[in-house]
C-alpha cells in the first residue's frame, strides 16, 4: 500500500509504500532524465524528503522512458560562461552522489535504460544494481572532452581495477547490460519485463528483514574501501552487540529454535 507520493517540481516523483520502501523516479523522460538544474534541485529535496522520514527501510531508484539517466543535461552545460557556475554544477554533483551515497539503508537501482554521465558514479553509489536487458552503462565523459565526475573513477576503479577501468573511461565506451553483468557492475540482469516485479520483490524482502543488523552491514561494507582485517572485524564485533541488544534479535533466535518464519520489527 503507497501511504506517500510527491511530485517535486515534476521532475522527481518520490513515492512511500506501507513496509517502508521508497522510490525516487526521475520523470524527464523527453530528455532521458538528464539533471538540469531543476531536477537536480528536486534530486535534493527527495533526499531531504527521506532523511525527515524515519519509517523509510529501502530505497529504490529509477526513471521515467527509456533511462535511467542521460547524465548532466548537454544544454545546461553548454549554456555555462563562467567558471563559477561550472564550479558549482560539478560540485553538486559530487555532493549529490555522497549524500545518496551515505544513506543509511540499503539502496537499489532499478536500472530501466541508458546510465550515463554522472549517473554512472551515482548508481555505482548504491548497493545493489538490477538491470532490464535493455540498460546500457556509458562512462563516457571522453567523447565531449570532460573528465569523470560524481565519483565514477572512485567506484570505477574499485570495481574493476586501473587497465579495464582506463579502457572505459579513456575510450568512452559504451557496455551492454551482458557485459556490465559480466564485470559485476550490475548484481543481476533480467528481461525488461521482470525488472520491477524483481527490484520489488527483493526491496519488500529487506524490508521484512532486520533493519538495524541492515544498518551496520552497510556502514562496515562501506567501511571496508579503507580498512584492514583487524579495523572491519572490531567494527563487526561491536556491531554484533548493538545487534544483540534488540528485539529483532531475539525474534530471530526464537524463530530459529520453534522453525518458524521470523517477523522482524525493525527495532
Amino acid at each position: 500500500m503507497e501511504i506517500g507520493k510527491l511530485i517535486l517540481d515534476g521532475l522527481v516523483l518520490l513515492n512511500i509504500k506501507e513496509n517502508g520502501v521508497a522510490t525516487i523516479t526521475l520523470n524527464r523522460p523527453e530528455a532521458f532524465n538528464a539533471l538540469n538544474d531543476d531536477t537536480a534541485d528536486a534530486f535534493s529535496a527527495a533526499l531531504d524528503e527521506i532523511d525527515r522520514r524515519a519509517n523509510i527501510k529501502v530505497i529504490v531508484w529509477t526513471g521515467k522512458g527509456e533511462a535511467l539517466s542521460g547524465g548532466g543535461d548537454i544544454r545546461m552545460l553548454q549554456s555555462l560562461d563562467k567558471v563559477s557556475d561550472a564550479r558549482r554544477i560539478f560540485e553538486r554533483a559530487y555532493i549529490q552522489t555522497k549524500r545518496f551515497y551515505d544513506l543509511p539503508m540499503p539502496v537499489i537501482v532499478a536500472a530501466n535504460g541508458i546510465i550515463a554521465g554522472v549517473a554512472t558514479g551515482r548508481s555505482l553509489a548504491a548497493d545493489i544494481l538490477i538491470a532490464s536487458e535493455k540498460a546500457k552503462f556509458a562512462a563516457n565523459f571522453i567523447n565531449i572532452g570532460l573528465l569523470p565526475d560524481g565519483g565514477t573513477s572512485h567506484f570505477l576503479f574499485k570495481k574493476l581495477g586501473h587497465h579495464r577501468t582506463a579502457e572505459i573511461l579513456f575510450n568512452g565506451k559504451m557496455l551492454s547490460a551482458a557485459e556490465c553483468l559480466d564485470l559485476g557492475i550490475f548484481n543481476k540482469v533480467v528481461p525488461h519485463e521482470e525488472l520491477y516485479p524483481t527490484v520489488y520483490a527483493m526491496a519488500d524482502k529487506l524490508a521484512n528483514s532486520p533493519t538495524v543488523a541492515l544498518k551496520y552491514a552497510k556502514q562496515i561494507l562501506r567501511s571496508c574501501v579503507n580498512n584492514d582485517f583487524t579495523a572491519i572485524a572490531s567494527m563487526e564485533a561491536g556491531g554484533q552487540i548493538q545487534c544483540w541488544s534488540t528485539e529483532d534479535f531475539q525474534e530471530g533466535v526464537a524463530a530459529f529454535l520453534e522453525k518458524r518464519k521470523a517477523k522482524f520489527k525493525g527495532c
